[in-house]
């Protein structure tokens, strides 16, 4: 098991059992003390779990604020987003395979939710079109799937690859369903990204790609972050984890996007 994998476990166990001590997180991590509690200091230092005696709870359960990543906040590194709602991630992702076909031509983008999917994708016949490193390896594994990655200038913070000629590069490619993720989403300003060269670049993305799947948690919701990405009239369906307010499912419905709930 990767580091990242066992620091997403161990969120996901305090998560559901509130608080856990350090032996019994090893037994279930399989894997020793003193490894267990390098990743718990680890954690910490992330703000994603406090250390108690013997053991470890999860931020959210001595803190009002929940752990879920602030719209304000565009500082969290791709391996730090994955640690985040990884729950509710799994849930939007399974629900997401109900519109990928086999022999379908994928877009991914390299956000956190978009790795969950490729995950969860299944080892058949289908081609990927991507420019997240961390979705190709994901994906490398499962041999029926062709997959072409954008090249570009690499960031290391987001692992991934973006610009100009990201950009050039995706339009050799006719994509029959684009999966995204976003910063924000609001009624107003539709979808926005924390990092305007990933907004640009979703933006080319959908021009792109025949249906549009936004993958967005409740905590993304009437929130507006620095770079827009489209409106909400641009996509097809949005795939979340809990019933959207009224005046934003009012618009959904308006243009005709499909509100699945995970």
């Amino acid at each position: 098991m990767l580091i990242i994998e066992r620091q997403q476990m161990i969120i996901q166990l305090l998560s559901q059992h509130t608080s856990l001590t350090v032996n019994e997180m090893a037994k279930l991590c399989s894997v020793s003390k003193e490894t267990l509690r390098r990743d718990l200091r680890t954690l910490e230092k992330k703000g994603l779990i406090r250390r108690s005696h013997g053991g470890a709870v999860l931020a959210s359960t001595i803190s009002s604020d929940p752990i879920v990543p602030s719209i304000l906040n565009n500082n969290r590194s791709f391996r730090q987003r994955i640690l985040v709602n990884t729950d509710v991630k799994t849930r939007i992702a399974r629900k997401a395979l109900q519109f990928v076909n086999n022999a379908d031509r994928i877009a991914l983008d390299s956000s956190s939710s978009c790795w969950f999917l490729a995950r969860q994708l299944p080892n058949v016949d289908m081609t990927v079109i991507t420019h997240s490193i961390n979705v190709v390896q994901t994906l490398a594994a499962k041999s029926q799937i062709q997959i072409f990655v954008l090249g570009g200038a690499y960031f290391a913070k987001n692992e991934d690859m973006v610009g100009s000629l990201t950009e050039k590069m995706l339009a050799e490619f006719t994509i029959d369903t684009l999966f995204i993720s976003c910063d924000g989403l609001d009624f107003d300003n539709g979808l926005s990204d924390n990092n305007e060269y990933h907004a640009h670049l979703k933006k080319q993305m959908i021009l792109t790609a025949r249906k549009i799947i936004v993958l967005a948690d409740s905590t993304k919701f009437n929130q507006n972050a620095f770079a827009k990405i489209c409106n909400l009239g641009d996509i097809d369906v949005l795939i979340t984890d809990k019933n959207i307010d009224k005046l934003l499912q009012k618009e959904m419905d308006w243009h005709s996007v499909e509100v699945v709930l995970a």
